[in-house]
Order: structure tokens, then sequence, then C-alpha cells
């Protein structure tokens, strides 16, 4: 696959999972990485589903505590309609028992923030 397409591939993919455009960013290579191997190759692979790759991407964010990729994913998992408000808190109180209370509250309070800001814009 040429570099052009590789590109296109992991641009739509990343609109796709992500629900909003990358920032342009030209010779990030961070950024580079993350379109063209991350998106094109790894979240385009058959076998599982966005859904399914999305729930496995939360559990690990949640279990390193990392706020804003949380922000980031459960955000986008909010606007993809992946997963609705009881799936999510179903997730939550599944970490809790598996990961521990604290990486659930984590996840719990940044959840309650999204949900906040998304109904105080309508």
């Amino acid at each position: 696959m040429s570099d052009a397409k590789r590109r296109e591939k992991g641009l739509g993919k990343f609109e796709e999972v992500m629900r909003f455009r990358p920032p342009a960013l030209e010779g990030d290579v961070f950024l580079d990485v993350t379109l063209d191997h991350l998106f094109a190759d790894v979240w385009s692979r058959p076998g599982l589903s966005v859904r399914d790759r999305r729930l496995i991407t939360l559990t690990i964010i949640s279990c390193f505590g990392n706020e804003m990729a949380l922000k980031l994913h459960l955000g986008a998992a909010m606007r993809s309609g992946d997963l609705s408000d009881a799936e999510i808190d179903e997730l939550m109180l599944h970490l809790a028992h598996y990961a521990g209370w604290p990486v659930a509250a984590v996840t719990s309070q940044v959840a309650r923030q999204l949900r906040s800001e998304r109904d105080a814009a309508g």
C-alpha cells in the first residue's frame, strides 16, 4: 500500500473511531505513526469490531488511569453510539471488580464529566 493510501485509510479509520478529525500537524512523528500504523493497520484489522476494540482500549486506558485518554475514548464511544450510558456503567462495575475500585472510580469520574458536558450542550 502506498504511503498516501495508508494515510487516507488511517485518517478515515481515525475519524470513524474517534469521531473527530485529527489535528493537522505536518511532520509530527507521533501523529504520523498513530494514523499510518495504529489506525490504518491495527484498528482496521478484521476479526474484532470497532466496538470490541473500543471496549478493550477503554479497559486498558482505565487500568492505567490516564484521564486524558479516557476522555478522548469514552467521548468517542458516547458520540459514536457504540456504548450506551448503561453499557459504560456496566464496564465501570466490571472494572471495579477485576481491576480495582480506584480504577473504576477514575473512569466513573470521567464518564460523569462527559455526560454532564453532553447534557449541558443539549
